[in-house]
């Protein structure tokens, strides 16, 4: 049988979901038994839910940084690939803040487009306790 949510509005689904953390499930899932174990339980769960305005935000990984560093070096022979990368492992740190200062511009093109519509942060506070 697969998981399955019934008769709970919006509200009541992201409750649930926000009261269990990843490592909280993780650890139950260490703890359990090995073998089928049957579930049947109530829960009370109380409190309030806060949703804030949606938002504009830059997201940055769609960015594809490595992209640009791809494209860059397949304009440069292999000599030339080898000292960079001989360059960025041995770096001296003044050179290294004047090519921070270079990169930026690039990379602040890249970071351009990925303006995108976010949903509005939802904060709780709930109490749940086994009835």
């Amino acid at each position: 049988m697969a998981k399955q949510i019934q008769n709970l509005n919006p509200a009541e689904t992201k409750a649930l979901a926000a009261l269990v953390t990843v490592s909280a499930a993780q650890k139950a899932s260490e703890e359990l038994a090995v073998g089928e174990t049957p579930v049947d339980f109530t829960v009370h769960v109380s409190g309030t839910l806060n949703r804030g305005a949606n938002y504009e935000s830059q997201i940055v990984a769609k960015a594809e940084p490595w992209l640009l560093l791809v494209v860059a070096l397949s304009h440069l022979n292999g000599v030339t690939v080898e000292s960079i990368t001989r360059e960025a492992l041995t770096a001296n740190p003044a050179l290294v803040e004047n090519l921070k200062a270079e990169a930026k511009v690039a990379i602040e093109k890249i970071k351009a487009p990925t303006r995108t519509s976010c949903n509005g942060k939802v904060t709780v506070e709930l109490v749940c306790e086994r009835v």
